[in-house]
């Protein structure tokens, strides 16, 4: 639902074709517009939520120190690769596509050309951490969850540095009492300072939320760490009430005290006629089907919306209702670009070898797009 929510926010923001079907509804898609983003504090609760999953997975309620096979180097290397790939990817489509459209549909949504520096910086996930232009919409989640990954891995290897030095102290204990220390700190001062947006501790409290609600889940005390999490939103919220944050709490409260997916299928069929029980059979194949591709789908649709909106500026069409059809058949599209990624690209397994050969393809696209933009006549 968040990345749905994402594509149609991004299309409100960078598609010319709102602006005409605002005139339809303009006070209702003005939510969409200006608290659309707001989706993305879904993918920083549930990311931090499947983040404590792994990393407690990793580490045994009855280990002493870190297991042999916990290497911090080869988590984030696993991690990068598989953000990276799918990544480098969609910029080498969106680059061309930018290049493209950029004669016949002169836009404040298109970036820049590409130059050697930014194609580095987004290689490594540095754009907006060293001030330079994105090349796509929303990617600068991508480098803020890495980040947000590696405070979390970094976690577990400094409470086994500290378990070593006082063997008494429990590891998952340390490691708990990390991630609330630095959720804390992030509601509490971190992401109230504007200057920080682009870094991880910025974006740690969400993330730290969805972390803890996860811990909740598998304590056997469920109520005293639900009281945590709630003592802890509330005073961040009444400290400096902020709308993002609110719902951070709200979903990790959720995440935290939903039933048991045991429970919620055994009260299912008592619950619902059997037409009833096929469409809701239906409805988590789709949702399980678009969560799966989420990723993929978040990368794609920036370079597909620009397909879309530079036909229907090219055209001049001016009606709301036809600009409504374009933004529907962007919406499509932008799944169907997210599957195809997903099967040629995100779903295969992440090596090094598959990432330098996207990344190489990512720089001949960007040198051939700088060497037309250099030497093509000006428009």
């Amino acid at each position: 639902m968040g990345c749905l929510v994402i594509v149609l926010h991004h299309l409100s923001v960078y598609s010319p074709m709102f602006d005409r079907v605002l005139l339809l509804a303009p006070t209702q898609l003005a939510v969409l517009y200006n608290h659309g983003r707001l989706a993305v504090q879904a993918f920083l609760v549930v990311g931090g939520y499947l983040t404590a999953m792994q990393l407690l997975r990793a580490v045994p309620a009855s280990a002493q120190s870190l297991p042999w096979v916990f290497s911090l180097p080869r988590l984030l290397g696993k991690r990068f690769l598989r953000l990276a790939t799918p990544l480098t990817a969609a910029l080498t489509f969106t680059v061309l596509v930018t290049a493209l459209v950029r004669p016949w549909f002169p836009h404040s949504s298109l970036s820049a050309a590409p130059t050697l520096w930014s194609m580095v910086v987004h290689m490594l996930m540095l754009q907006d951490v060293l001030g330079v232009q994105a090349l796509s919409a929303g990617i600068w989640y991508v480098s803020i969850d890495f980040q947000l990954f590696a405070i979390a891995v970094s976690t577990v290897w400094f409470s086994g540095q500290l378990q070593r030095w006082q063997p008494q102290w429990k590891l998952r204990g340390l490691m708990v009492l990390l991630w609330f220390i630095l959720s804390a700190l992030s509601l509490l001062w971190w992401n109230r300072q504007v200057n920080m947006d682009v870094e991880g501790l910025y974006f740690f409290g969400s993330y730290g939320l969805g972390m803890l609600a996860y811990r909740v889940r598998l304590s056997r005390i469920t109520a005293k760490g639900w009281g945590i999490i709630f003592v802890l939103g509330l005073f961040a919220f009444w400290l400096e009430p902020r709308l993002r944050m609110g719902l951070a709490w709200l979903l990790a409260l959720l995440l935290a005290a939903w039933p048991q997916a045991a429970q919620v299928t055994q009260a299912a069929p008592d619950l619902a006629s059997p037409a009833m029980s096929a469409a809701s059979r239906y409805l988590r194949q789709v949702v399980a089907h678009v969560a799966q591709q989420s990723y993929s789908i978040f990368l794609a649709h920036f370079a597909v919306s620009l397909i879309v909106s530079a036909i229907w500026f090219h055209f001049g069409w001016q009606a709301p209702s036809i600009n409504l059809l374009g933004l529907a058949v962007s919406f499509a599209l932008s799944l169907w670009a997210g599957d195809m990624l997903y099967r040629k690209v995100e779903s295969r397994p992440s090596t090094l070898r598959r990432l330098l050969v996207w990344q190489t393809a990512f720089v001949l696209i960007g040198l051939a797009v700088m060497a037309w933009a250099r030497f093509s006549p000006p428009l």
